[in-house]
């Protein structure tokens, strides 16, 4: 069965079969040891069963490629080989601009969206290499490094962590912290 495409672990898959039950243009997906019929265009469940969460992103993923996948229907119809698809991206979350280190191991993060979120490293300082963080000269080394953060002693950390696990700025631009959580005050 030919793939048209694998994302988040789902492979999707188009044939054409000379079957009654099926005329109506579909896919097929498989997630682990879930198996799919799907039809184009609603991203409805024909049948099979796949995890509601995938069964979402199968969906979504359909609604975007409709124009493509009608047209690997045609060519499965003749017999034709069909095409790949692009696989359904996640956006990427903003990158790091700009980074100050503040007190408490904090990293107050300019992200290239413009939002100021403040990360806390406090969780990390147990871990390997972060180790060294706790020396507040080394700390204080962290600099902006290809839309992340890097310190002197070559740690960093996944911009999507930064961008997630920060805590955005509130209105009044304070940050408060207790038990080593960040929390924003709201005004």
């Amino acid at each position: 069965m030919p793939i048209l495409s694998m994302f988040y672990g789902i492979v999707v898959m188009m044939f054409f079969e000379d079957d009654k039950r099926r005329k109506k243009p579909h896919v097929y997906a498989e997630y682990q040891d879930f198996e799919a019929v799907i039809s184009i265009p609603e991203g409805k469940l024909l049948a099979g069963s796949l995890p509601r969460a995938k069964l979402k992103l199968v969906a979504a993923w359909i609604e975007i490629h409709q124009e493509e996948l009608m047209a690997n229907w045609k060519l499965a119809v003749r017999g034709e080989p069909v095409f790949k698809i692009e696989p359904l991206r996640r956006p990427m979350n903003p990158r790091v601009a700009r980074v100050v280190p503040e007190s408490g191991h904090r990293l107050r993060l300019t992200f290239t969206n413009g939002e100021v979120r403040v990360f806390d490293v406090t969780p990390w300082l147990a871990k390997g290499v972060f180790r060294e963080l706790r020396d507040e000269a080394i700390f204080k080394s962290v600099r902006p490094w290809h839309g992340t953060v890097q310190w002197s002693g070559g740690q960093d950390l996944c911009p999507d962590t930064l961008y997630e696990d920060g805590v955005p700025i509130g209105a009044t631009g304070e940050v408060s912290g207790k038990s080593g959580r960040t929390r924003v005050r709201r005004s």
